[in-house]
């Protein structure tokens, strides 16, 4: 059930799920901002991780223009040259994902059908990107919902004995372009993004602890033998993906949703295939996690 909490600045800030989530109102992302609205923002963002803004009628200026109050908007990394070939249209900060097609067949936008597994975005680089804003266009009448697990929660509830072995590990994370599931572990790191990250973050923001693996992309624990590294990821996942540890956000016409990368994993529902599902994302840099 909602809980609705402080009103901050004009806003108000309504409770969506027990470990994560929050709803804003009062807040018109199709205008510019105050600091104190901004700041008030901000807060709840550090304390809930993901915002849903409802009933937006924004461009993408306008989006671009609310993701920058929390960092440096990033640009497109275009796969390495390795890579399998994925058909996308070009985009440089405003990254159209749809799985609608022009009349000569051609993609509109990319991770365009299906279900992608738990992930974070771009974990496989050196400085991750801190948040995500994802406006929702075009949604089809059901499924094509978006999952978001705790991070903060999930490290808060590890057994006490594997949270103290994990202490200081480093786990390689890694995307294939071509894949929406698990990565195979033989595959040539050469032809894709990939970078060992710490198993534990601590959020710059909250200053709270996460568990920073996914099963889209977290490979194996680094100096482990790589069986007994896959059975305990394989057990972090299962805590991650618990169904107390997530919300799942169904999905209308002119939500905003912003979430913070470092504090949370989302994945995503399938959908009929012959309906249309658009949304525009943009992301914002993040700094190495050491």
């Amino acid at each position: 059930m909602a809980t609705r909490l402080k009103e901050p600045a004009g806003i108000s800030v309504t409770k969506l799920h027990p470990v994560i989530g929050a709803r804003i109102d009062g807040a018109d992302l199709s205008k510019p901002l105050d600091p104190a609205t901004v700041e008030a923002i901000r807060d709840a963002w550090h304390e809930h991780v993901v915002l849903l803004f409802r009933g937006q009628e924004i461009s993408g200026e306008d989006q671009l223009r609310f993701a920058a109050h929390f960092g440096t908007i990033a640009e497109r990394h275009k796969p390495k040259a390795g890579a399998t070939k994925v058909d996308t249209p070009d985009w440089t900060n405003l990254m159209p994902v749809s799985n609608k097609k022009d009349e000569n067949g051609k993609a509109l936008g990319g991770l365009g059908d299906g279900e992608m597994w738990f992930h974070t975005d771009k974990c496989y680089h050196e400085k991750p990107h801190r948040g995500s804003f994802l406006y929702g266009i075009d949604i089809p009448s059901e499924g094509g919902h978006t999952k978001f697990a705790s991070l903060y929660n999930a490290y808060d509830t590890m057994p006490a004995d594997l949270k103290a072995m994990l202490g200081g590990k480093r786990v390689m994370q890694g995307y294939d372009y071509a894949q929406d599931s698990r990565l195979n572990r033989d595959v040539n790191l050469d032809n894709i993004f990939h970078f060992s990250q710490p198993v534990y973050v601590t959020n710059p923001g909250s200053g709270r602890k996460a568990l920073y693996v996914s099963r889209l992309n977290s490979m194996w624990i680094e100096g482990m033998d790589r069986d007994e590294s896959e059975a305990i990821l394989q057990q972090l996942f299962d805590l991650i993906e618990a169904p107390s540890n997530y919300y799942e956000h169904v999905w209308e016409p002119g939500d905003l949703l912003m979430w913070d990368n470092l504090a949370c994993l989302h994945a995503r529902t399938d959908w009929p295939r012959h309906e249309d599902r658009e949304l525009r994302r943009c992301t914002t840099l993040g700094d190495a996690l050491g």
